[in-house]
């Protein structure tokens, strides 16, 4: 009867802990269909591992934690404890005690996190560039997403919630990618979904499988799934553009340059803003300086700004000598289809009237965003510089960079080799950097490029980055945004500081006359991109390459040909002093490393920290249980195992905090244990091991196998764990003293006497 109860009981144990860390892996198998459909999201790779990592190692912490006999209810308060460690390690920037353990000030860090993130998502399309502040919010996801589903399939024992941590997730795509969410996607998801009911019913009810009938529902289940994704609102693959306006929205995204493009392939042109000016002829109109290239796309560097009050001086103009003509001009906007948090106007401003919301101007490029506040309906006047250096001046400028340009001249150091033979070729007999500037310029021009919105998207090399202007300078044909960028790249492969701004061509005039041209109207279709290059007694200078589009700036033509002094040049001079050109960003001012850092490293970081962590937390549980193991094999496959039994109970009395002297006689401890468990099995089971020991120790000499030993140990090991508090169980499973060497006395008379 005893070797049945052991048949019975003790793999019945083990068939429960199978079956969590079997239900273990059909949740991570859960996470990774979800993270399918996320795909588009945000660029690269690195995110993918940031949602999985940090999910799958909670999970199977989890699992660890309940095999070595924690108590379900408590494991998501460690897995809590554990992404805390990890989102520490990773986003508190130093701010942690121990660089572990969260402090005000590390939350007051996540904090800027959250709040960038959600400036970012305001400011970004899809994909979205892999920025730290978008890792933060897929680790603090995967951390979040984990301990819930973990929580509501075992802890709670009802796996059929875990749906709702997967429909919050699958939500962020149907609502941002600009296709809705992929069908397969969502068909894994209920597989997975399946898999984990499925999972935790052999848990609860171990048999034989029913394959047949869990393969006719979860077919029915994916079918369902795979029709909602394609009719459900927000879940089909068009569902999205339904939340598209009408209008122009710039700047919303990290990607303005290609969302540019798509506004320039408009079936039909918006009107998007009207002005009249001062000024002889229309202006371009600037919106943003791109001036920080990653490799894969131009952006808008975030730096400090200043609020802009109603009519106070902005400025002063950076680089720009008082020895450059200057013209003062007004310019009196009115908005009519465009949204923007940055607002257009002539460069450089200098003031501007008439705005509602708060307004900040950028000090480095002058340029104007919205601190609560869009251009949608904005009427406002804005007075700024018509700037008209001479060639003469422009080819005397030169020497040192400053350091807050040096900036401008990086290039990843993945470039492709094509655009720097390009410039070197185009302007080969070129001396100054302003006569390498021009003929950059007339290459695109008088080359053989062609202007065409349709070919870059047909061909497959769409947008700005380093691959796709690689590809532009093979094919010829693409439209501003191939040709500002390409300029913007091969100047700086020269040693030329350069940016790419991004606004409106002057649009056309109306009811005007040669004197007074009248009001200008500006469309989508004169959305455009130009590239800035700086020059030192200049400032800032642009440049038009795109063919067929805008004006070629007056002082790149032959006739321009009036000297004028720049302080800091000589006019006689011939070239200007060699830059260097950084392509590693330690050579610009500020840097510290050899490329930017990935966002993916700290995540890892943190990750390892926590691992370690965990591994030291769990060291000790996972030798003990390894001990108890060896034991109860030992059991009923040798004689003598009396005395084995002996140990593992004095060991599990000291791990939870009882006295357990070895000097102590056997019948008296087995008495207080009796005590302690009376009225359970384990009391009568404490009693047969008892007898075992004196027979084994006053006895005739016997090697004969006792049978039921490991029965009845695992039977008082339950009752005295089972009137432990759930504290002392925890203690007893993470801090066993009973791995301390017998001879300290911590381990010989741990805890009370019982």
């Amino acid at each position: 009867m005893v070797s049945e109860t052991l048949a019975v009981g003790v793999p019945a144990v083990a068939r429960r802990r199978f079956g969590y860390w079997r239900l273990t892996g059909a949740l991570v198998v859960q996470v990774l269909a979800v993270s399918f459909a996320l795909l588009g999201l945000i660029q690269g790779p690195g995110w993918w591992f940031a949602l999985m990592l940090p999910s799958a190692f909670l999970l199977v912490a989890g699992a660890a934690l309940r095999t070595i006999g924690v108590a379900r209810g408590l494991v998501p308060v460690l897995q809590l404890v554990l992404s805390a460690l990890i989102m520490t390690a990773a986003f508190g920037g130093g701010t942690g005690l121990l660089g572990l353990i969260p402090t005000p000030a590390t939350v007051q860090r996540w904090g800027a996190y959250g709040q960038q993130a959600m400036l970012s998502i305001y400011q970004q399309g899809t994909p979205a560039e892999a920025l730290p502040e978008f890792f933060f919010l897929v680790v603090g996801g995967a951390c979040l997403l984990a301990v819930i589903l973990d929580t509501t399939a075992i802890a709670l024992r009802t796996p059929a919630f875990t749906a709702i941590g997967v429909i919050a997730v699958l939500v962020v795509p149907g609502a941002l990618l600009g296709d809705g969410l992929d069908p397969i996607s969502l068909a894994a998801s209920a597989a997975a979904f399946l898999w984990v009911l499925r999972c935790d019913v052999r848990t609860r009810r171990p048999g034989t499988p029913r394959p047949g009938a869990a393969l006719s529902v979860g077919a029915s289940a994916i079918v369902v799934a795979v029709l909602l994704a394609g009719t459900a609102p927000g879940f089909d693959r068009g569902g999205a553009a339904s939340f598209t306006a009408g209008g122009i929205s710039i700047g919303g995204t990290v990607t303005p340059l290609i969302d540019l493009g798509k506004d320039l392939r408009r079936p039909a042109a918006v009107r998007a803003l009207s002005y009249t000016t001062s000024a002889a002829a229309g202006q371009y109109l600037k919106l943003a300086s791109l001036d920080q290239f990653t490799g894969s796309v131009w952006k808008h560097r975030e730096r400090d700004t200043k609020r802009l009050s109603d009519g106070a001086t902005i400025g002063p103009v950076a680089g720009l000598s008082d020895q450059v003509k200057t013209v003062k001009i007004q310019t009196t906007v009115q908005i009519d289809d465009m949204t923007s948090r940055w607002l257009p106007a002539p460069y450089p401003v200098q003031s501007v009237k008439g705005l509602n919301g708060t307004w900040s101007w950028d000090p480095d490029d002058l340029t104007i965003g919205g601190i609560n506040a869009t251009t949608q309906g904005q009427k406002y006047t804005a007075s700024s510089l018509l700037l008209q250096p001479t060639a003469d001046q422009l080819k005397a400028a030169g020497g040192i960079v400053p350091a807050d340009v040096e900036r401008d001249l990086f290039l990843p150091p993945n470039t492709p080799a094509i655009i720097g033979k390009t410039a070197v070729e185009a302007t080969a007999g070129a001396i100054s950097e302003y006569d390498k500037a021009v003929a950059l310029q007339d290459y695109f021009r008088d080359n053989g490029f062609v202007y065409s919105t349709q070919t870059p998207l047909k061909q497959g090399y769409d947008g700005d980055g380093a691959r796709v202007i690689a590809t532009f300078l093979d094919v010829k044909s693409g439209y501003c945004v191939h040709f500002a960028s390409a300029m913007a790249l091969m100047a700086r492969s020269l040693g030329i500081p350069s940016r790419v701004a991004e606004g409106y061509l002057p649009g056309a005039s109306s009811g005007g006359t040669a004197n007074n041209p009248g009001e200008y109207t500006v469309t989508s279709d004169d959305l455009h991109a130009w590239p800035e290059l700086y020059f030192a007694g200049v400032g800032w200078v642009p440049f038009e390459p795109t063919v067929g589009r805008g004006t070629v700036p007056a002082y790149t033509r032959p006739e321009t040909t009036t000297t004028v002094p720049v302080p800091g040049a000589t006019s006689g001079a011939t070239s200007a002093p060699k830059r260097v050109v950084p392509t590693d960003p330690a050579n610009v001012a500020g840097a510290s490393s050899t490329a930017p850092p990935s966002p993916l490293q700290p995540v890892l970081s943190g990750l390892g920290v926590a691992v370690l962590v965990l591994a030291v937390l769990l060291t000790p549980a996972v030798l003990r249980r390894v001990r108890r193991r060896n034991r109860l094999r030992r059991l009923g496959e040798s004689w003598g195992g009396a005395s084995v039994v002996w140990d593992e109970l004095r060991d599990t009395a000291r791990d939870l905090g009882w006295s357990a002297p070895d000097t102590e006689t056997p019948r008296a401890f087995a008495g207080r244990i009796a005590a302690a468990v009376a009225g359970t099995e384990g009391e009568e089971a404490v009693l047969r091991l008892l007898a075992v020991r004196e027979r084994d120790a006053f006895g005739p000499p016997t090697r004969a196998v006792a049978v039921g030993l490991a029965d009845d140990l695992v039977r008082v090991i339950d009752a005295l764990q089972a009137r432990a508090g759930r504290a002392i169980r925890l203690k007893a499973a993470l801090i066993p003293v009973s791995l301390l060497p017998a001879a300290w006395p911590s381990a010989a008379n741990a805890g009370r006497p019982a």
